[in-house]
């Protein structure tokens, strides 16, 4: 291919980047372009084409390639700001085995060498900056990348040392806290204590109560009801203590009478029933009777 035909491409590349702005697959297209025109030794059209991709898709490859066209071309001061800048935005980035000859590879890592303690301080801070407000997915990976920028800076600047130990410790921190919380596991609810069991008459086994005081309240009937008499009667729950739990009226004695017999029979007291010789709650029934 021609000089010329190959400044027409670029030409065209370049255009195209600039009227319809570049896609992901356009930017892969330009850079693959410019792979093949740095193999082809075009160095300034490579150039050229590179310079229209740095601002609207920059990558540390594209700038890689700018790099070895700079130091091809004799322009080392220009390819060390470009390393420079490289490792500012990419400090782990390095040129793949095989992709440029050794003398460039040999450059780049000259230049880049005693930039990567600073970037391993660098990432140190933002890692600590982020684990501070708790952004703990961005500390992990900050902490991450000082750990392996202090592996390579100790050889050289053997100061960063003490940087590793402190990410390691704050990115097992930060990613501990980005587990999430397990689950609680409830408590086993206790199944409820069973209902004691109320026996009554029909268990001829148990001994019924036996009344201690059960005193009935006054009774004061009118004229007519002196006449009269009056008998209902009352069912009772006694617990093991021979108190009452409850009182049910079964049978109205009086309507007058009723409520104050009902709250009096809450007093009454018993010797409880038992049942095998232990006391058992038992339900009773009373009757009340008003003689005239």
């Amino acid at each position: 291919m021609t000089r010329n035909r190959k400044r027409i491409i670029t030409a065209g590349l370049a255009l195209a980047i600039v009227i319809g702005g570049p896609t992901v697959a356009f930017a892969q297209d330009a850079l693959k372009r410019a792979k093949d025109l740095y193999a082809s030794a075009s160095y300034e059209e490579t150039l050229q084409l590179l310079d229209t991709l740095k601002d609207s898709t920059p990558s540390s490859e594209a700038s890689a390639y700018q790099v070895f066209c700079l130091v091809a071309l004799g322009r080392k001061d220009e390819a060390r700001t470009a390393i420079e800048s490289i490792v500012k935005a990419d400090p782990l980035f390095k040129p793949a085995e095989g992709q440029v000859s050794p003398r460039i590879r040999s450059f780049f890592d000259e230049v880049r060498k005693p930039h990567v303690p600073v970037a391993a301080r660098e990432s140190y801070a933002k890692g600590k900056a982020a684990f501070d407000r708790k952004d703990w997915a961005t500390a992990s990976a900050e902490f991450d990348r000082t750990m392996a920028l202090v592996d390579e800076a100790a050889v050289t600047d053997p100061s960063v040392g003490d940087l590793k130990t402190l990410a390691s410790g704050f990115r097992d921190l930060a990613r501990n806290a980005l587990k999430p919380a397990p689950t609680p596991t409830p408590a086993p609810i206790a199944a409820p204590p069973p209902e004691p069991v109320i026996y009554g008459p029909a268990q001829t086994n148990v001994i019924k109560p036996v009344p201690v005081a059960k005193p009935l309240p006054a009774w004061h009937p009118t004229p007519m009801e002196t006449k009269m008499a009056f008998s209902g009667e009352l069912e009772l729950v006694i617990d093991e203590m021979g108190k009452v739990l409850s009182v049910k009226l079964i049978r109205t004695v009086n309507p007058r009478y009723d409520p104050s017999l009902l709250e009096a029979a809450k007093l009454w007291t018993f010797q409880p029933a038992t049942k095998d010789g232990v006391p058992v709650r038992y339900r009773y029934s009373v009757a009340v009777n008003l003689n005239k």
